[in-house]
């Protein structure tokens, strides 16, 4: 029987097969963001408490604006509003994460929709702020920005997610 011929410039076995043959734990080297998860997580907390604050505490955040210059019912149903949106666009952002469908794309977008919506709520509703809680607002208006920020980082790291299977902490 001939034997088959070898190239020579091609290995018998990879890198990777060769590590699970010796039995070593070897990482491969990777092109990994290893701060994405730190952003993933830092997003999923502002999303949760956003979120909550507005369903379930919407009376507190009517608080923080002028009396009299908005329909408070009506704004409450802004609120939630807001939050279902949230919720809805955050789900999708996530699954997209998950399953890796289409993340680079979808996280661009949502980039978008973010920025969109914090100069909507400046029209819409930071227009309308009473002088006592500015600092707290100007705090929570300063967070919302650096979520911006950090779903700026995903997107333009989104060649670089950790790789599949992920899940939320990786």
């Amino acid at each position: 029987m001939p034997m088959r011929n070898l190239h020579a410039g091609q290995p018998l076995v990879t890198d990777e097969e060769l590590n699970a043959l010796m039995g070593e734990d070897v990482p491969v080297a990777s092109n990994t963001d290893a701060w994405f998860k730190y952003r993933n997580l830092f997003l999923l907390v502002v999303v949760i408490s956003q979120v909550i604050k507005l369903l379930f505490f919407s009376h507190l955040a009517i608080g923080n604006f002028e009396p009299g210059t908005l329909d408070p019912q009506a704004f409450e149903h802004y609120l939630v509003f807001r939050a279902c949106f949230v919720l809805a666009i955050s789900s999708f952002y996530l699954f997209s994460y998950l399953k890796d469908w289409y993340f680079e794309k979808v996280s661009l977008l949502y980039v978008g929709i973010a920025i969109t919506a914090l100069v909507m709520d400046y029209f819409n509703a930071y227009v309308y702020l009473s002088e006592n809680p500015l600092q707290w607002m100007t705090g929570l208006i300063a967070l919302r920005v650096l979520a911006v920020c950090c779903l700026c980082m995903n997107a333009l790291c989104a060649q670089r997610a950790p790789v599949m299977p992920r899940h939320l902490w990786s």
